[in-house]
Order: structure tokens, then C-alpha cells, then sequence
């Protein structure tokens, strides 16, 4: 074995970190991202290993028979499917001719962009997609030594620079707490200051020291009562080594006070002044003094009221980028602010501040978090009932519920407990953590949303102690901990869903999110003489807390044959959005109908039916749907009550070769996310065997009688009859829970007709289910004729759907399948709740065909197209009422729902 020549070092090298590109790209894309984030992974601990070992074989390890059998297998990667075979050959010597995909490579990615996302979905390559990623894992352990780290194992790259930061953290702190003072009128007031804590502490340009970026609110006794806020712009050194007097080259500027300690009278007056300069300002052996004036900040606009978390929670969305990034820089600076008098009391999302940029003009970034502060002695650190709490590192816990109201999008208040207030009607000690825990483990609110995993563990970790209580005695220990399992975790996460977390660019939340605009919010406009000052903390201290990437999985496109469609699934063609109208047309809008525009409407019908924790009792428990189709990624097993392979009989290997049966988890979380989701797996791919039928027929059986379910989704059909699958449904239709069965049309139009089973609606033994577009229209391109001899032809969105992160469109009588069996179990979920069960006459009716049917109907009102019933399930709603407050707007829609159902009902037996 000999050293590997430096063009093949190289040539592997950038090859390395080329496919790692390309294959972070691809974990972003739906279906495919286990696969990938593992092979981006593994890419980059080996373009890792090459920077840090160079080419000398003697430290490596690394001979260039293994280097070559590593670039034949990538070569192999990249020309899928026209080189398949197992992962695994030997190569020889290097020769960068033997690898044009490779070389292309380099060049341009997008040739072979295409073959990895063909690789990491086609279900043929499962078995070498196993082989590649060991052959990887093995590449760079021939010797003992680092093999890339776990997400829990990195560490800061300098301990000493850190470390040192902790000393000028405290020195700043204690500076300020005697200045930000002022005596003057009646008693003492604290001077609020907003610390930034993106890049928070960083060396300064001057020798030894560090720099603080701050803004200081200038004092309301210079200023009218009514007088609007305005920031100093401050920037603070702090000289890390004792004894150091300000020099001459250390001092900027010819102001007065320049190298001369800072009194507290004069630093409120330097801050009120409003010189429209950036303060510089320096700290040594516990003396403030003033460097001199710098160039004024052109980030932040300086005359608006900063906003709290709290109002940023309540009124913007955040993308799942905003989240994890917002999560990551808290996170951090708990971490570089644990051990100080920063953190006298835990920081909540009243503490945590954005200022609005001067950029934007009407938005803050998320990744510029402030902590609004002042320097009070008079509140103590609050520590008086420590001996009582139930988590014994309150910094961490309230971190933790930072994080799980970010993502979750939830008010920790809103979940405290009667029980938990002291006899003040105040929250005691645990209130919020018992809160958190409540929130933690409800199912329903994760599967709202789209959350890495990953995540979810990390606020497991801060909300639940065990991790850091050998550390309860040792603070250094203590902070080790903290960035080991919370800060390092969500910054290898961001990296490998997105950049550089500390460099990420994000757009900006719009005022307008917030329920704000833009001329009433800043100050010194002609409209705002007398808006109220910035939102500072209240005199009192807070008590705590007062207020994945977990992927869409995208089938490959897959265009059936008609002639071919006896022994097919229906999957769906991805169609392009809607065409806006053309110039010219009276009253456009502007822009076409979305799906987004339909599931909004279904927002507010949901908002109606589901429950609040009053509407449950002992009694109440959520829908269980069966999904029997292609199985489910792995990623979503979190959502997913229980799976069965009824395929290949490996009920641990959860898979989902065409992303079909994912999408059907997805979709029907989307319209009722309480759903106990079972899944069943019968199909392998895209095309039905001549045992699918029996198959389909075992796993309704076993939905039925094993899993109990209550609604029962077929989103594919067959052109033959089968007898055996009939039976089945029959049965599930007449045990004693009734379960109810939705099939899908077929997306063919008149070629095959209406699919079996679908076709048994004519019988009314199940739902078939056509589709329309998001404007409630239902036409006869790929919907077969609805049948003149059935009373309903149910039909629901199912073009054009779109989802979170999914690339194009969905459209198929299946995704309305989907879509439908949702509402229905959304119906039956608010029969359930307790106020309804005892408000809904004939109830027990609502289990069956003709009772669900007749529910249906009320959700058409007339909307008959081409002969199918176009269902908008928000059509039951009662009229809006002008001024009404939302609570009455829900009792009075829940009541009016439960009579609308309960005639329904009663009409059957007329009819």
C-alpha cells in the first residue's frame, strides 16, 4: 500500500464535498431526507477527514486501492439507475478518465443531483442504498481515532476564549448595575438597556478586550410623560486583564469625558442626549469610562418600542427556519449567560426583545434576539421557594418552555392548572413546569407540525432534569452539560437542514404579523406624539414564564397507463398551480384560488370543533383511522399509532417505496391532527401484484377487529371485483363500532368507470370519494362519471393540493379520499366531546353510511356540479355576527353545529 498521489487526494476531496452539497439539498426535498441527511453525514465526516489529515498515507491510513473503491461506488451513485449493483467492489489504482459522472460533477451538479434523488427514492436501491452508507461509515475507520462526531459530542472549539468571555460577562454586568441608576426626582430609576445576544461577545478591536453590543433607553425625566422612547446605540469593551488603564491609542474622539471614569448622574445624561453617535464605552478594574463617539448603527432604528417574544409568538407564523434559528441563538446565550448576574432570574419570552430594523423599516430578523434587562438590586435573585421547586435548574426549564412555545406556537399560561396558584391567584413555583410537562406530551400539538426530532429530544432534555443532575454541585460542569446536549445539538441541526447558523440569512417578520402598523409603532411621526414608551419590565419580577427536519415525503411522479389500471394504485400526476386570469377579466382578485385559500376555510370550522380541555372527559376519545396503502416514511413513526407490513411481513421495517401513504398520514393531519393514525401496508410500489386484493382484504379485517378503528381510508381502487375484499367491508360496516370505509373514484375519467371498491357507494357500503378543485368545482377530466342510480357523489379537494415543503402539486381522487375521511373523523371527534354527546339527537347514527351522508350533505348546500355533490365542510357554520368576541363566536357555532347534525339525523328516516 503507497501514498495515494495528490491528484487523487484532491480529486476525492472535492468530490466529497461536492455530493455533500448536493445531498443536503436533497434532504430538504419530501420522502427522501432519512436517506439523505444519513448520506450527508457521511460525506461530511470523510470531506471532514480529508481536511484534517492531508495526503501522507503514514498518518491516514488511507491507501489508494480504498480510495479508489470509494470513488468507483460514488461514480456508481451518480449514474443511477444506468450502473446498478451492490456497493461493495474493489477498485485498483486512480484514473480520474474512469470517472465521468464524477468529473461532471465538478463541473456542474445538476446532472447528478438527479441521479442521487433517483437513487435515494427508487425502491429497487434499498438494499444498495444500505451498502453505500456502511461502505462510508467504514471508509474512515481503518484506524482508531475520531470518526465524526454525534450530534451531543461537539464541543466548543476554544474552552480557554470562553472561559474568558464568563469573566467579562460578570465584569460587564457589574459595570452597568451601578450606572443604569438614576437618583435624580423621587427615588431611584432603573435605566433599561437591551443586550444583544447574537454575537453578543466577541474580541474588540482593541488589544485584550472583549465587545458588547448594547442600546440604553433614555431616562424619562429629561423628557415629557408623554414623550416618545428613543435608543442610544452603545458599544462596550471590556478589557480581560486586570490593571489595564486606558491609553491614549485606546481612546477615540475628543470627547470631554473621553478615558475618564464615568459617573452615574453622567452616564444618564450621556444616554439622554440624543447625539445621534454610537457610545463607546470601557470597562477595566470595575471603572466605566468613555472611549469617545462611533459611527451610529445603521441595524436598528432607534426611536420604536422593542417587542417582546411574547407578542412576536402571538401574532407571526414562523417558518421552520425562523424557529430552529431563533431556538439555537437562545439557547446559546443561556448557555454563555448561565453563570451571571444576567441570569439573576430566568429569561422568559417577556425578557427576550427584537428591536425593528432600520432595513426593513417595518420588520425585525429573528436572528437578532435582545435581552431587555435592568439593573435593580432591590429585586432580589429570586431563589425564596428554590427548596420547593420540582426542577432544579429553573434556567434550563424555562428555557425549555421558550423553546416548546417557539415551536408548538402554544401560551404556557394557558395550560397552568387551578391547583397550581398560590392562594394570591398566582402561579406557585411548579405552575409552569407542570404546564410544559402537559404540553410536552400532547400528541395532537407535535403533530401539528412538521418538528425535526431531534428537537423534540433537546426540549425533552431541558424540561425533564435527569440529564444535568449530576452536575447540580458543579456550575463549569453545569454549562458543559447545557452546550453538550441543547446549544451543539440545534447547531448541528440547523447546519445540516440549512448554513451556518451564526452566518444564516433569514427573511424579516412584517409588522403587520403582529397586528401592528408601521406609523402608529414608531416613534417621532406626526401620528405618534403620543404613543406609549417602549414595553420595559415589569418593577416586580416575572414569575416563570408568563406568558424534523421531520419531512414532507414527496412520491416520485408516476403517470399510469389506463390500460394498465386493473392492478394499480391511483396515484396522483403533479399538475401545475392554477392559471391566474388573464388581463383584462373583470374582478380577478388578483390571483387564483389555492389550496391554501380551501384549508384556511377548514381552519375555521376546525377552530369550532376541536376541543378545549373542558370539552373532554373520561368518556372522549379521538377517531382512529386506518390508512391502507403504501405504508410511511420512518420519520413520521411518531405520528402513527401502530404500522403493519401486510407486504412483506416486517412490521420494525417501516418504508413507503412512493411516498403515496405518507402523504395520506400527512393530509389527514392536516384536517383533524387528534387522529390515532394506524397504518397498513399492502402495496410495495406503485403497481398492485395479483395478491393486493387479498391483501387489502386481510388488512381491513385486521383494522376492523384488531385495531378497532372507526374509519377505514382505500386510497387506490381496481378495475375487477373482488368478493373476498367486499366481504371484508362488509364486515367492517356491521361489528358493533361500525367503521366507516373511504375509497377513492379512480383518476381516469370513463376509461375504467368508478373503481371497486369505490363503486360499492351505489350500494351505500362506503364513501366514494371524486374530487374538485380548491374553488369547489368538480369536473370530468380524470373523475369518472358520478352514477345516476346513487343518491350522493361526494366530492372534496383533491387538485392541486399543496403541502409544506412538497414540491409541486398533489392531485388524484385519493388525496380527496384523504381529505374526506379527515372531515369525517373531525365530525365524529365533536360528537365525542362532552357538550356534544348530550346536544346531538340520534348520534349514534352518525356511524354509519347513510348517517355520515346525510351530515354531508349539510356541507354541499346546493353546490351540485356535473352531478357531483361539492362538499365545503365549513358551510355548516352559522353566518358571522358583526362585533362578536371569539368565545361567543364558538359557543354559538358549536351549538348551532350540534342542531345542524342533529336534524340531519332526524331528516334520514323521512327521505
Amino acid at each position: 500500500m503507497h501514498t495515494p498521489t495528490p491528484s487523487a487526494w484532491l480529486f476525492a476531496s472535492d468530490v466529497a464535498q461536492r455530493l455533500r452539497d448536493n445531498a443536503r439539498e436533497l434532504s430538504k426535498v419530501t420522502g427522501i431526507k432519512a436517506f439523505c441527511s444519513a448520506l450527508e453525514s457521511e460525506l461530511a465526516i470523510i470531506a471532514q477527514h480529508f481536511d484534517d489529515v492531508g495526503v501522507v498515507e503514514s498518518d491516514t491510513g488511507v491507501g489508494e486501492p480504498r480510495l479508489v473503491k470509494l470513488l468507483e461506488n460514488l461514480e456508481r451513485l451518480c449514474q443511477w439507475p444506468s450502473r446498478p449493483g451492490l456497493f461493495s467492489r474493489q477498485g485498483k489504482t486512480f484514473d480520474s478518465r474512469r470517472y465521468p459522472a464524477l468529473t461532471q460533477l465538478l463541473e456542474d451538479r445538476t446532472e447528478t443531483k438527479k441521479a442521487m434523488r433517483n437513487f435515494a427514492s427508487d425502491y429497487r436501491a434499498k438494499k444498495h442504498r444500505e451498502s453505500l452508507l456502511k461502505l462510508l461509515d467504514a471508509f474512515v475507520k481503518v484506524k482508531p481515532g475520531p470518526t465524526g462526531p454525534e450530534l451531543s459530542e461537539l464541543e466548543p472549539t476554544d474552552t480557554r476564549d470562553h472561559e474568558d468571555y464568563q469573566a467579562s460577562i460578570r465584569a460587564l454586568y457589574a459595570s452597568l448595575a451601578s450606572h443604569c441608576q438614576c437618583p435624580r426626582g423621587d427615588g431611584r430609576k432603573e435605566i433599561t438597556a437591551n443586550l444583544r445576544l447574537n454575537n453578543c461577545c466577541s474580541p474588540g478591536e482593541v488589544d485584550n478586550s472583549v465587545k458588547f453590543r448594547l442600546f440604553f433607553l433614555d431616562h424619562p425625566h429629561l423628557h415629557d410623560a408623554d414623550e416618545t422612547c428613543h435608543w442610544q446605540d452603545a458599544q462596550v469593551y471590556v478589557f480581560r486583564k486586570r490593571g489595564i488603564k486606558l491609553k491614549a491609542d485606546q481612546v477615540s474622539g475628543t470627547n470631554a469625558y473621553a478615558g475618564r471614569m464615568i459617573s452615574m448622574d453622567e452616564f444618564c445624561e450621556i444616554i439622554t442626549n440624543r447625539k445621534r453617535t454610537q457610545l463607546e464605552l470601557a470597562v477595566s478594574d470595575g471603572i466605566l469610562a468613555l472611549r469617545g463617539a462611533g459611527r451610529l448603527s445603521q441595524d436598528f432604528l432607534l426611536s420604536a418600542s422593542s417587542i417582546s417574544l411574547a407578542k412576536l409568538l402571538d401574532g407571526a407564523k414562523l417558518s421552520r427556519k425562523m424557529k430552529l434559528l431563533l431556538s439555537y441563538f437562545l439557547a446559546k446565550a443561556v448557555w454563555q449567560f448561565y453563570d451571571s448576574d444576567w441570569m439573576r432570574n430566568e429569561w422568559t419570552k417577556e425578557t427576550v426583545h427584537f428591536m425593528l430594523s432600520r432595513t426593513t423599516e417595518n420588520g425585525i430578523f429573528v436572528n437578532e434576539p435582545f435581552l431587555s434587562a435592568r439593573f435593580d438590586d432591590c429585586h432580589p435573585h429570586r431563589g425564596a421557594h428554590d427548596e420547593f421547586r420540582s426542577h432544579m435548574f429553573p434556567k434550563i426549564l424555562a428555557l425549555g418552555i421558550m423553546l416548546l412555545e417557539i415551536e408548538l406556537a402554544v401560551k404556557i399560561e394557558d395550560y397552568r392548572m387551578p391547583e397550581d396558584r398560590t392562594p394570591d391567584a398566582e402561579p406557585n413555583v411548579n405552575a409552569d413546569h407542570f404546564a410544559a410537562e402537559e404540553v410536552f406530551n400532547k400528541t395532537e400539538l407535535w403533530e401539528k407540525k412538521e418538528t425535526f426530532s431531534v428537537f423534540k429530544d433537546i426540549v425533552k432534555v431541558c424540561l425533564f432534569p435527569d440529564e444535568f443532575m449530576p452536575f447540580s454541585t458543579d456550575v463549569q460542569a453545569l454549562r458543559n452539560a447545557l452546550r453538550k446536549r441543547v446549544v451543539n445539538p440545534l447547531e448541528a441541526l440547523y447546519k445540516s437542514a440549512w448554513d451556518n447558523p451564526d452566518t444564516s440569512i433569514v427573511r424579516a417578520v412584517e409588522l403587520e404579523m403582529l397586528g401592528l402598523s408601521f406609523p402608529e409603532h414608531i416613534a417621532g411621526t406626526p401620528s405618534t406624539s403620543h404613543v406609549p414608551r417602549s414595553p420595559l419590565l415589569p418593577p416586580t419580577p416575572l414569575p416563570l414564564t408568563t406568558s424534523h427536519r421531520t419531512p414532507a415525503y414527496s412520491p416520485p411522479v408516476t403517470y399510469l397507463e389506463p390500460q394498465a389500471y386493473s392492478h394499480q394504485i391511483s396515484l396522483p400526476s403533479v399538475s401545475p398551480p392554477p392559471a391566474p386570469l388573464p388581463d383584462g377579466i373583470m374582478s380577478t382578485g388578483g390571483r387564483g384560488v389555492t389550496s391554501d385559500d380551501w384549508f384556511s376555510e377548514l381552519d375555521r370550522l376546525n377552530l369550532v370543533l376541536r376541543p378545549k380541555p373542558k370539552d373532554k372527559d373520561s368518556i372522549y376519545q379521538p377517531v382512529k383511522i386506518a390508512i391502507l396503502d403504501t405504508g410511511v416514511h420512518e420519520d413520521y413513526a411518531d405520528s402513527v399509532k401502530s404500522y403493519k407490513d401486510f407486504v412483506n411481513r416486517d412490521d420494525d421495517n417501516w418504508q413507503d417505496n412512493t411516498g403515496h401513504g405518507t402523504n395520506a398520514v400527512r393530509l389527514i393531519q392536516k384536517v383533524y391532527h387528534m387522529a390515532e393514525i394506524y397504518v397498513g401496508r399492502v402495496f410495495d410500489g406503485p403497481l398492485a401484484t395479483d395478491n393486493t386484493a387479498a391483501l387489502m382484504a386481510e388488512a381491513v379485517r385486521h383494522a376492523t377487529n384488531t385495531w378497532n378503528v372507526d374509519i377505514i381510508v382505500i386510497p387506490s381502487g381496481f378495475k375487477s371485483d373482488d368478493s373476498d375484499l367486499e366481504d371484508a367491508i362488509d364486515e367492517a360496516r356491521n361489528v358493533p363500532h361500525r367503521a366507516l370505509v373511504f375509497a377513492a373514484a379512480s383518476n381516469y375519467g370513463n376509461v375504467g368507470g368508478i373503481a371497486f371498491p369505490g363503486r360499492l357507494y351505489i350500494n351505500l357500503k362506503l364513501f366514494c370519494m371524486f374530487s374538485t378543485d380548491p374553488k369547489v368545482r368538480a369536473f370530468p377530466s380524470f373523475n369518472p362519471s358520478a352514477s345516476s342510480t346513487a343518491r350522493y357523489s361526494f366530492a372534496i379537494l383533491g387538485e392541486n393540493v399543496s403541502l409544506p415543503n412538497q414540491e409541486g402539486f398533489l392531485s388524484g381522487t385519493s388525496y380527496a379520499t384523504m381529505i374526506a375521511a379527515g372531515v369525517a373523523g373531525r365530525i365524529l371527534d365533536f360528537s365525542r366531546q362532552k357538550d356534544s354527546r348530550a346536544n346531538i339527537r340520534r348520534i349514534d347514527k352518525l356511524r354509519t353510511v347513510e348517517g355520515m351522508s346525510a351530515v354531508f350533505e349539510t356541507m354541499v348546500k346546493g353546490a351540485v356540479d356535473n352531478g357531483y355533490h361539492c362538499m365545503r365542510p365549513w358551510s355548516i357554520l352559522p353566518p358571522e355576527v358583526r362585533g362578536e368576541d371569539q368565545p361567543s363566536k364558538r359557543l354559538r357555532g358549536r351549538a348551532h353545529i350540534c342542531e345542524t347534525i342533529s336534524r340531519a339525523l332526524e331528516d334520514m328516516s323521512t327521505r
